[in-house]
């Protein structure tokens, strides 16, 4: 039960950045925002320009599809996107070590 949350948290988290980040889908999100104005706050701007509101709505779709639309379909769509974002993490992960181990080189020449 654990890792499916985690795995449904990992799948939110992955959908909200393509919906903010993914160049093809900034134009849509522009043209729905520019069509919602009733999504828009005075106060805290567009319900569609803040990643963290959309990721409760995004998050609470994730979920309707994970408990009523448990099918191949749908797992093979979750796998893909949980295994692109763990690779984008383990890309993280080792660039960070090879920055550590270039700058300890660095620092060894320039002493």
């Amino acid at each position: 039960m654990i890792i499916k949350i985690l795995a449904l948290a990992l799948i939110t988290e992955a959908l909200v950045e393509i919906f903010f980040k993914a160049a093809p889908l900034q134009g849509a999100r522009r043209w729905l925002v520019k069509k919602t104005p009733v999504l828009r706050s005075a106060d805290q701007g567009h319900l569609m320009d803040c990643p963290y509101c959309m990721s409760i709505w995004i998050g609470a779709g994730v979920v309707l599809i994970a408990t009523f639309a448990d099918c191949q379909i749908t797992r093979l769509g979750a796998a893909a996107l949980l295994i692109a974002r763990l690779s984008n993490y383990a890309h993280l992960l080792f660039s960070s070590i090879r920055d550590v181990q270039i700058n300890k080189r660095l620092k060894r020449r320039c002493s």
